[in-house]
């Protein structure tokens, strides 16, 4: 998991899912600032190791978070970083 989360690209997908929930790609992309392809490439690997899930309705594809460990275990770096 930690290999897979550990790209700051996908912190800080991960961020913006967390804070503000089910996100569609065009979201979550223009959010971030990248370009559509590299944000769609972070996205699929992260559903494709059960990280993220995925709905799609008509042409959008919406991610959430679907392991809450991710977010324990970035809470709990963050959390002894700041100690």
């Amino acid at each position: 998991m930690l290999k897979c989360i550990g790209h700051p690209v996908r912190l800080q997908i991960i961020a913006l899912l967390d804070r503000n929930g089910e996100q569609n790609v065009t979201a979550i992309y223009e959010a971030l600032g990248i370009e559509q392809a590299v944000a769609s490439q972070h996205l699929n690997l992260m559903r494709d190791k059960g990280v993220l899930g995925s709905r799609r309705d008509g042409v959008n594809v919406f991610y959430r978070i679907e392991d809450p460990r991710v977010t324990s275990v970035i809470e709990c770096i963050h959390d002894h970083c700041q100690t």
